[in-house]
């Protein structure tokens, strides 16, 4: 009985009188190889943490050896080190990327370690400042993110938010501050626990007194808390509120057909029957929508394509073309068999009123075609606005054509050239008396927010129901010799990202994925349908995405055989992104902070 009478003596004594030490920073790492070795493992953490691992956890210390062994060296070694676990981190995770271009793979690699380079130059300075970290490390880290969402195009993968998708309650706030706001509290909770390895316990005030703990500590964790009981309270409310409506019922057709650099192992004839053939499947299944993936249309099925005077064209060509107008009534007749319309990616040709010398006649967009049948073609198509660099379009075509062409040089010629499209287009679902708009984000697009914004809101005004995200993750497939095609991390990763967009939008999100995952995340960002990719064989499949079943295997309230519509309008889908805008503000800031306490102290240097 007296031992914790004599624990709670010593805890008082240390306060009354507390040790030399615990007034002292504790840490400093003297050899290279201890610097090596924490930056190294924040390299293993971090990438245990995204999917497919889903070590969701780790992403709160992930950062910790990495930020300490920049803090903790004498020397430039910490800064050096860092940016190898940099390069490491993106060599090791974009893996799925050199096989299709090797030259842009290590142009990857180099361009994204560089942000490492620079957190580890901002972070060195700030410990200098003996600057908190759970302030510093998160509008650093948080900053860049957003820097790399937009330069070059944008390259928004491995958000530290992106770790927590599966955590229900606490990216709920992503509906306020978008995906930036869980990465920021990722990056904080790293701080926190930096300032409590690395600053000292307690300080001794400067007019005397007993000893108190130090603000560096006691902030970073307090805070760190109060935003955690903050966001899961808001989570919590936000998954109570019953806002949701019955949806159409959609079915998906994923198959696989991937592709190589070599092209296709199969035709456009081959892959449009696969499709055709598997979508009657859902004939007498009630489906209000059905959805084939990115690409898997033959070119030009649209209106201005197929209405051209095949007079002009060449036997050959006029050949091609009847071909064409056959594949499309085919398309055409399955729509009337099935009783509802077809949304199916392909590419949509028409031609150029402002042709370049020997080279642009037509233009070529990547489209979602809409067929309804009341007409022998798509009625509608969307045509992508955000095109990926070399991989969709090389750079310069009209402005520097002589630089276009030394660039196309290092790109396949399977990659066509594409132009961006520049209305964003929705289309109007209307089954008996109800009516629903479902935009289409093709691909890469869905990992951008700000694109993905600005399909479904017009002004203030949310004016889509459902976002169908149709993809073609063919090229990040793999195998042996000539075994069976695998799945790659790429797929998981592209997955998570719907998550975000559902809960900033509060709006579904159904995923249609050649050779990946495909899928149905509801207005919560709880995926409640999946079908196919992972680190599996490719299969192909049809799944009428009846929501009835979570990713834990119990089943979801409210979820029936209709994809749920939300009525909710976020602060996100309104304001964008001015949370991560006033972070980048902060960045710049401490930027130009420790730029100036540099000057001074070289000033002062100075004989």
């Amino acid at each position: 009985m007296g031992r914790p009478t004599e624990t709670r003596g010593v805890i008082l004594g240390i306060q009354d009188n507390p040790p030399p030490s615990i007034f002292q920073g504790r840490l400093e790492l003297r050899r290279p190889w201890s610097v090596a070795l924490f930056c190294l493992l924040t390299t293993v953490l971090l990438t245990v943490s995204f999917a497919p691992f889903n070590c969701w956890p780790l992403a709160y210390v992930a950062l910790v050896p990495w930020a300490m062994a920049v803090g903790g060296s004498r020397d430039a070694g910490g800064v050096l080190w860092a940016t190898v676990a940099g390069a490491i981190f993106w060599a090791g995770n974009l893996y799925w990327l050199w096989w299709i271009t090797l030259w842009g793979y290590t142009g990857m690699v180099i361009y994204l370690t560089a942000y490492w380079w620079v957190a580890a130059l901002l972070l060195k300075g700030a410990f200098r400042q003996r600057l908190p970290m759970w302030l510093v490390l998160p509008v650093v880290w948080t900053s860049l993110e957003y820097a790399r969402a937009h330069v070059i195009s944008g390259f928004p993968w491995f958000f530290l938010a992106h770790s927590q998708y599966s955590r229900t309650a606490l990216i709920q706030i992503s509906d306020v501050l978008g995906q930036y706001g869980v990465s920021f509290f990722v990056a904080m909770v790293n701080g926190a626990i930096v300032d409590l390895v690395t600053f000292p316990l307690f300080i001794r005030p400067e007019g005397g007194g007993p000893p108190r703990l130090s603000r560096h500590v006691l902030g970073g964790l307090g805070l760190s808390a109060a935003a955690a009981v903050a966001m899961l309270a808001y989570g919590s409310w936000r998954l109570g509120q019953q806002t949701t409506r019955p949806g159409p019922v959609i079915g998906i057709v994923q198959q696989a057909f991937p592709i190589t650099l070599e092209g296709r192992d199969n035709s456009s004839q081959e892959i449009l029957d696969a499709h055709l053939t598997a979508s009657l499947a859902f004939l007498g299944s009630g489906c209000d929508l059905v959805i084939w993936p990115e690409t898997m249309l033959p070119e030009g099925m649209n209106e201005e394509f197929l209405n051209l005077d095949e007079q002009q064209l060449t036997p050959q060509g006029q050949q091609i073309f009847e071909d064409l107008r056959q594949q499309t009534q085919n398309v055409v007749r399955l729509v009337k068999q099935l009783g509802c319309p077809l949304l199916a990616g392909g590419v949509c040709v028409r031609r150029n009123p402002n042709p370049l010398p020997g080279e642009g006649a037509w233009l070529m967009y990547n489209g979602a075609l809409w067929f309804d049948g009341s007409q022998p073609w798509a009625g509608q198509y969307y045509a992508k606005m955000h095109l990926v660099p070399f991989g969709e379009y090389v750079p310069f075509r009209q402005t520097w054509p002589a630089l276009y062409k030394l660039l196309r040089g290092f790109v396949p010629s399977v990659m066509s050239q594409l132009d961006p499209g520049t209305n964003p287009t929705g289309f109007e679902l209307v089954r008996n008396d109800e009516r629903w708009t479902v935009v289409t984000p093709i691909c890469y697009e869905g990992v951008f927010a700000r694109v993905c914004r600005k399909l479904v809101m017009r002004g203030r005004v949310k004016t889509a129901d459902i976002v169908a995200n149709l993809s073609n993750d063919g090229w990040f497939v793999w195998r042996w010799g000539d075994g069976p095609y695998h799945g790659s991390m790429e797929q998981a990763q592209h997955l998570v990202q719907s998550c975000f967009r559902a809960v900033e939008l509060r709006t579904p999100v159904v995923r249609v994925v050649n050779t990946g995952i495909s899928g149905s995340i509801d207005s919560c960002g709880r995926i409640v349908a999946l079908a196919g990719g992972g680190m599996r064989t490719m299969i192909c499949t049809t799944l009428l995405l009846d929501g009835a079943i979570g990713p834990d295997g119990r089943p979801l309230p409210g979820h029936g055989p209709k994809v749920l519509v939300d009525d909710r309008v976020s602060l996100y889908s309104l304001a964008g992104d001015v949370f991560v805008d006033a972070v980048a503000l902060a960045g710049l800031a401490l930027v130009a902070g420790l730029v100036l306490s540099r000057s001074r102290t070289r000033s002062k240097d100075k004989p």
